[in-house]
């Protein structure tokens, strides 16, 4: 990403006001946390801002936001880490966006201007970059909502989307009060009964294919009734079918609605988890990517792993 990218962003943030920052439905830590980072560096100038959730902020983001945010008639929109309107509620796919911020390879959302970098590890390494272009100082506060982005979206700093600039950043926000041990325990030891449950239950179901180079299963919503599950039980969920030895995508197909499924796909090094899911019309990164999809198991299950077969041995 040039810096004339950075510049036009931040010249446009620093001369309008009335701002209302988009998050993507589910939200994630580096939605959360980018839209929250540039929603204090906005205050911290004097400016009217808002975030916006469809589906609301998960409770386990609680210390990231604040206990009321007053809303108003926004004059720009600006989305934080959207890649497709497709990732909005119906509400908001109409809405006309002034500034696009984001770090996926495939982003088409329409912009007046569009501030993408697919080489950075989280859309919050790129707020970090507009919050310091503005001038701000890097409170403790926007310190923790940027390394909890980061943080989520390298996967506590184990996935290969993790560069020396993301870990020279991560420093710089913990030297700025960003408390990375209480973050990281948070999002990724501690775990409800529920969620524990459920993970015995995707084991169980889990199934090799390919010399045991795929794994997948099918978490459907009787499997979510039986461990009592709640929405925030499923964050990396997608992660436990490609931890095997010798598996090279894994695959996590959740049941939303009566044979409808969303389908989060992982890959480890040698496979590209983006390739199968551009197949099926999804998107993400080469490591981390989803699609949704309907039908029986057998039949989406035979479909995906026909792409996966082409994918990893050829």
């Amino acid at each position: 990403m040039t810096q004339s990218i950075i510049d036009v962003s931040c010249r446009f943030l620093a001369q309008n006001d009335k701002i209302c920052l988009v998050c993507h439905a589910s939200p994630d830590g580096d939605t959360v946390g980018g839209a929250f980072g540039l929603f204090y560096a906005l205050k911290s100038l004097g400016k009217s801002v808002y975030v916006e959730s469809f589906d609301g902020f998960p409770e386990k983001f609680r210390y990231l936001y604040p206990d009321n945010m007053e809303k108003f008639e926004p004059k720009h929109y600006v989305t934080v880490d959207v890649a497709d309107v497709g990732l909005l509620g119906d509400c908001q796919k109409n809405l006309s966006f002034s500034l696009c911020i984001d770090h996926h390879e495939k982003n088409s959302i329409d912009a007046r201007y569009k501030c993408v970098d697919s080489g950075a590890a989280a859309t919050c390494e790129i707020i970090y970059s507009i919050v310091k272009h503005l001038g701000v100082k890097i409170s403790r506060q926007i310190a923790n909502c940027l390394y909890t982005g980061i943080s989520t979206d390298t996967g506590c700093f184990r996935f290969s989307n993790t560069t020396p600039q993301t870990h020279k950043i991560a420093a710089e926000l913990i030297e700025s009060g960003a408390k990375s041990c209480e973050i990281n325990f948070r999002l990724f030891e501690q775990k409800t009964k529920a969620r524990l449950k459920l993970e015995s239950l995707i084991l169980k179901n889990l199934e090799y294919y390919f010399g045991d180079r795929c794994a997948i299963v099918f978490v459907t919503r009787d499997m979510v009734r039986q461990a009592g599950a709640s929405e925030t039980d499923f964050d990396e969920i997608a992660s436990i079918a490609r931890s095997p030895i010798d598996v090279l995508i894994g695959i996590s197909a959740r049941e939303v609605e009566n044979c409808q499924y969303k389908v989060s796909v992982r890959s480890n090094q040698g496979a590209s988890a983006l390739n199968v899911c551009k197949f099926f019309g999804g998107g993400g990164h080469k490591m981390a990517a989803g699609f949704k999809i309907s039908g029986d198991i057998e039949t989406i299950k035979e479909k995906i792993l026909q792409k996966v077969y082409e994918e990893i041995i050829h």
